[in-house]
């Protein structure tokens, strides 16, 4: 399967993979025969890049860490939590903050919160999110697609998939690791309280984010916080992944400016600086965001990924956590494109066929056009055998 930008799709080519929307229902599925019609509606959904299969590379397989059903199925159950909540608070989302905290405390709400069962149904996704993270060692980072208008629920189900996988390799303890989970999963539950124009904008749209929306938007976790709290207070490590998502390490980030230690241990019940579990979903949290196209903001490759978030770590996030998480991440993953920066092949493009986990750097490539983008016959190239060609990744061809 090759992954191609939407401008470049024409009517006759195949899905390789489905597409499916925010609320986790299929748009299209794998096999569609592409169309104008079917073109359009992936464009006007929002949609940068699909999966379509290629003779070429139909044996250049791309998976997501999760099973179709199991993220349409969490997908689903995190919209329908959502949309409760929604219709719960409608009434006063756009109340000043003290007034929103203060009504989520009433006892109405509470009840309502507590006596609503979707919360529990989206735990048990959590368990079946574990069940098929337990013999997966690495992240592979791009066989999800997601449109330009899953700002949240698309974006909160990889946050845990992340969160879990560093979690896994910190040997947390399941019900920990369920905690964990779960306030990935709700980590935004507080932007049901921020206006959605804001959250879909452009992160460098002037005339949107004022200074005022951006003290709202920094509100967020304190909204989700307050509103967690008030259904289940007992959850207090998987609340608390709400509140400090977006602490720091060096004490500059929001909302209670937190410090953070930089390291892993630290006292079981320690209340002075981030919580270990918080630590975690932040950088789950940012690698997502860095990975993930957004309006205004494209996407970055791994290696790029790899590169800023070594740059936050120590200042914005937990340096020795990080440094078990880049173990987690591959340079060039399978399915990835690649243009040839050094060798025979200056120029060309292609495709990783095989990731090489005990040399990250040098995969199986199939080089499919030439440096004047014209098509080719497939050249496959093991990069551990020819030390003179070098790669770089790209997000597509």
């Amino acid at each position: 399967m090759l992954r191609l930008p939407i401008d470049a799709l024409e009517p006759g080519m195949v899905l390789a993979k489905p597409v499916i929307d925010p609320r986790g229902s299929v748009l299209l599925r794998q096999g569609v025969t592409l169309t104008d019609e079917y073109i359009n509606k992936i464009k006007q959904r929002g949609f940068a890049s699909i999966f379509i299969s290629d003779g070429d590379t139909d044996d250049v397989i791309v998976e997501d860490m999760l099973s179709d059903r199991t993220r349409r199925t969490t997908q689903a159950a995190l919209a329908r939590v959502f949309d409760f909540v929604r219709g719960l608070t409608k009434n006063f989302v756009n109340e000043p903050v003290e007034t929103v905290i203060a009504v989520l405390k009433d006892n109405d709400i509470v009840n309502a919160l507590r006596g609503y069962s979707g919360f529990e149904k989206l735990e048990a996704r959590v368990t079946a999110i574990l069940d098929e993270l337990a013999g997966i060692d690495m992240l592979e980072g791009i066989g999800q697609i997601r449109s330009h208008n899953d700002i949240i629920l698309g974006h909160s189900i990889d946050t845990a998939v992340v969160g879990l996988m560093i979690g896994k390799r910190l040997h947390l303890p399941v019900a920990d690791l369920r905690r964990l989970g779960t306030g990935c999963l709700l980590h935004d539950i507080g932007k049901i309280f921020v206006n959605p124009k804001v959250l879909s904008s452009r992160v460098d749209d002037p005339d949107l984010l004022t200074p005022a929306v951006l003290r709202r938007l920094r509100e967020h976790p304190r909204f989700g916080y307050e509103l967690l709290r008030s259904r289940n207070p007992d959850a207090v490590i998987a609340n608390h992944v709400a509140l400090e998502h977006h602490e720091r390490q060096d004490g500059r980030g929001y909302p209670r400016r937190l410090y953070g230690t930089n390291t892993v241990d630290r006292p079981r019940f320690d209340r002075q600086n981030i919580q270990l579990i918080a630590e975690i979903s932040t950088i789950a949290d940012v690698y997502d965001t860095l990975s993930t196209e957004r309006p205004g903001q494209p996407a970055l490759t791994p290696t790029q990924v790899i590169t800023t978030i070594r740059q936050l770590s120590g200042t914005f996030l937990n340096a020795e956590i990080v440094n078990i998480f880049l173990k987690l991440v591959p340079v060039l993953p399978t399915g990835i494109s690649v243009v040839v920066r050094t060798g025979r092949y200056v120029g060309y493009r292609g495709v990783v066929v095989h990731a090489n986990r005990k040399q990250p750097e040098h995969p199986v490539i199939r080089l499919l056009y030439n440096p004047n983008h014209d098509r080719i016959v497939p050249i496959e190239i093991d990069l551990s055998r020819d030390k003179t060609t070098t790669v770089e990744a790209i997000l597509h061809q």
